[in-house]
């Protein structure tokens, strides 16, 4: 971040850091708690700002003593930031006693619905129900122990809460309808009190580790990824050094979400950030260690599986192999049109899409790409058909392109069966992991800039997200990026080392499409 100086003072010229609170207690030996969540935060781009719950006397082997903080000083801590440094996004972690938990409730329920009626902004809450140290002693003594349905009246205000499996179990004590098993638990629970839940931790004697959650209400998410079980699969780091991981990984979620990223993709990036952390993790003193902050996790082998278990032929369909691309996409032109199609075509273009939406005549959309094919065979081109895959494998185009809702209802065996090439789309890091699974012969990403286009339930990607995606996707398959796209900044994407661009109404409305497709080709391929 850069500063100059004028006659008033410092003046920060740099990208402003989102806000994120940590309600938490402090931990002596830095390894969880606030000191955790204070690393964290500031690691991954964001400025922490500690409430403290309770100061503990712990270090690496032993929590000693726990002191709560007043209500009155913890009132006073949440109005005087609430005042001039706002949140982002909010983590919460130990609340020491029966009155801190109705204190913050009743505050959060008070201040957090008029900041967002004043200011129209919703602050995502991530909740570690914190109960247990890292040791497995317990953080609250007998008389201090807090009642489930206590803990439930404030879980019910949050975004999404975090426990681990004895956590969960603690939480449901008061609730005999708890359902078969740990997963009915978790989707009654979430049902309950109408909120995402994420059940962490896995098999601990299992080489593998699955976080599972339950899915409810997300915005700017795809409604196909809501309401239902996620797993998030990875492979467990064999480490004595995992204090705090816990606190890590909420912080994280909260961070992510401070930074304009979706839930799910929020997950992700925490349960990649926390993964690269115990990779590198190291001891300090005679119990467990502490995990390291090593910025961004921009490394695949760091990201979880994603499981859709309501979806099981999407495991299936991992093992499909699909036509690759002869050539790279470049500016890649999508249009309904099949006049401009074959304009740019004959310009030069080596690579299109033919994307008719419905309603439309059956006949006319048969007859349509029968003639886009036959224009791709014409000018030795890549012509892809959007959505239509029983048409496309009938006509025999090169390839077809799916949506995330597509996906789960192709029949991706007879794409593949056909040996036609297949694009995918997704709309951030969740979705990315999702389809990547499948060895698409490329995958799109956006939209990266405001487009009139199309209602997208996700927000706009910008470049830093977009240049996150191509380090994480770079050798592995094309990444493509759409939406917004123009004369104006395709430098600036070309910046982002992204392998393609696709245009739609930048070729589509131009007086001239094949010259206007060539004007946008030489730009991008000079392009630093």
């Amino acid at each position: 971040m850069n500063n100059i100086s004028n006659d008033k003072g410092p003046v920060n010229t740099g990208p402003s850091r989102p806000v994120v609170w940590s309600i938490a207690a402090s931990d002596s030996g830095g390894g969880a708690g606030i000191q955790a969540d204070s690393l964290t935060i500031q690691d991954l781009g964001g400025h922490a700002c500690n409430i403290v719950t309770a100061v503990t006397a712990q270090n690496s082997q032993r929590v000693v003593e726990v002191d709560a903080v007043s209500t009155n000083m913890l009132t006073q801590q949440l109005n005087c930031l609430l005042e001039d440094m706002p949140p982002r996004a909010i983590k919460i972690g130990v609340l020491a006693n029966v009155e801190q938990v109705k204190l913050v409730r009743d505050w959060l329920a008070e201040n957090l619905a008029s900041y967002k009626k004043n200011h129209g902004v919703e602050i995502p809450i991530i909740w570690d129900p914190v109960m247990m140290a890292s040791s497995g002693q317990e953080l609250l003594s007998e008389n201090q122990r807090i009642p489930a349905d206590l803990y439930l009246s404030l879980a019910k205000q949050v975004t999404l809460l975090t426990p681990n499996l004895q956590e969960l179990q603690a939480l449901t004590s008061d609730n005999h309808n708890q359902g078969n098993g740990d997963h009915g638990t978790l989707v009654n629970l979430s049902q309950l009190i109408n909120i995402n839940i994420l059940l962490t931790g896995g098999d601990n004697q299992s080489s593998l580790s699955v976080d599972w959650l339950a899915a409810h209400n997300i915005a700017h998410t795809s409604l196909y990824h809501q309401e239902q079980l996620l797993g998030f699969k990875g492979s467990r780091v064999d480490t004595f050094h995992n204090h705090g991981t816990g606190c890590t990984l909420s912080s994280a979620i909260a961070t992510a979400m401070a930074l304009g990223h979706p839930l799910l993709d929020a997950i992700v990036i925490a349960k990649a950030y926390v993964h690269q952390g115990l990779e590198y993790s190291y001891g300090l003193g005679k119990g467990p260690g502490v995990l390291a902050r090593n910025g961004w996790p921009n490394d695949m082998r760091y990201f979880p599986e994603v499981i859709m278990p309501a979806y099981p032929k999407l495991a299936v369909n991992s093992q499909l192999a699909y036509a690759k691309v002869r050539q790279p996409l470049q500016v890649y032109t999508v249009t309904q049109s099949l006049d401009v199609l074959e304009q740019v075509l004959k310009a030069g273009a080596r690579t299109a899409q033919l994307r008719i939406k419905a309603p439309c005549d059956e006949n006319q959309l048969e007859q349509d790409i029968q003639q886009a094919v036959v224009l791709g065979k014409k000018y030795q081109a890549q012509v892809f058909i959007n959505d239509h895959w029983q048409l496309a494998i009938k006509h025999a185009a090169f390839g077809v392109h799916l949506g995330q809702e597509d996906i789960l209802q192709a029949d991706l065996t007879q794409i593949a069966a056909a040996g036609l090439a297949l694009g995918l789309s997704s709309h951030g890091y969740f979705e990315m992991l999702l389809v990547q699974q499948l060895s698409p012969s490329y995958l799109a990403i956006g939209h990266i800039f405001a487009t009139p286009t199309k209602k997208m339930p996700s927000q706009p990607q910008g470049l830093l997200k977009l240049t996150r995606y191509s380090q994480l996707l770079k050798g592995r398959l094309p990444l493509v990026a759409i939406g917004g796209i123009n004369q104006n900044n395709l430098v600036q994407l070309k910046a982002t080392q992204v392998d393609d661009v696709a245009i739609v109404r930048g070729i589509e409305l131009a007086a001239d499409p094949g010259k206007s497709w060539q004007t946008l080709q030489q730009t991008w391929q000079v392009a630093p």
